[in-house]
């Protein structure tokens, strides 16, 4: 249990909005762990998002739960971006309080509507991140997994042994982009946008090198 209350920004409550009996048995939960506010990231978006927006408000527990709105990454193209902002509007007026989760299958396996692979950091996305600066709410991104998952198992992989129990857990080199390829589209995705406040998920992959970390949050304030 938290010595003071805590904020789970990553929340996945997999199905726990539905209602206000499943709503108050997550609250019990939380209460148990001292965690004051859990932030549901689970890219809701449309109806989906309003229904449950709606119910969260019905119970006294109104206060404890927020939501990220979700962004459809899928065949980005002619005509996307204009949809996209349109939705993100709506969802924050509706009561979003950010974006995301952006999942890690954002720059590994999401394609635009012509079949190439979508980069992070790809400009037809830069009307969406505007528009975030713009309604002043953070985005939050989970790009990738650790650095271990791209690399061969073998004597220098310290995960070797998860990777050999789970080897849908790999990312080889002939179907995804390297790590770093992929660190290097998220940092110019967010050097390009100052403007837009963007929280990486799991310390961006850097909590095995802090100074490293160090570096990226001094050098891009708007990231956290």
């Amino acid at each position: 249990k938290a010595r003071y209350p805590a904020i789970d920004f990553h929340g996945h409550p997999q199905g726990r909005l539905a209602s206000a009996e499943t709503i108050a048995s997550l609250m019990a939960d939380l209460d148990a762990l001292n965690v004051r506010l859990m932030v549901s990231a689970d890219n809701a978006s449309g109806d989906r998002l309003r229904r449950t927006l709606d119910v969260i408000r019905s119970t006294p527990s109104a206060d404890r739960v927020g939501m990220l709105a979700g962004i459809d990454l899928r065949n980005v193209g002619s005509g996307w971006a204009e949809k996209a902002v349109a939705q993100l509007e709506a969802d924050i007026k509706a009561g979003a309080v950010g974006v995301g989760e952006i999942s890690k299958g954002f720059g590994m396996s999401v394609r635009k509507a012509d079949g190439t692979r979508l980069a992070i950091d790809d400009p037809a996305l830069d009307p969406v991140w505007e528009a975030c600066a713009r309604q002043n709410v953070p985005v939050f991104i989970h790009t990738a997994d650790p650095q271990e998952f791209f690399e061969p198992i073998d004597n220098h992989n310290e995960r070797w042994l998860e990777l050999s129990l789970f080897a849908e857990r790999r990312y080889p080199a002939d179907r995804f982009p390297r790590f770093e390829d992929l660190m290097a589209e998220r940092d110019r995705l967010f050097a390009r946008h100052p403007k837009t406040r963007f929280v990486a998920a799991h310390l961006a992959w850097r909590g095995n090198d802090l100074a490293r970390l160090g570096r990226m949050l001094d050098v891009m304030p708007n990231v956290y």
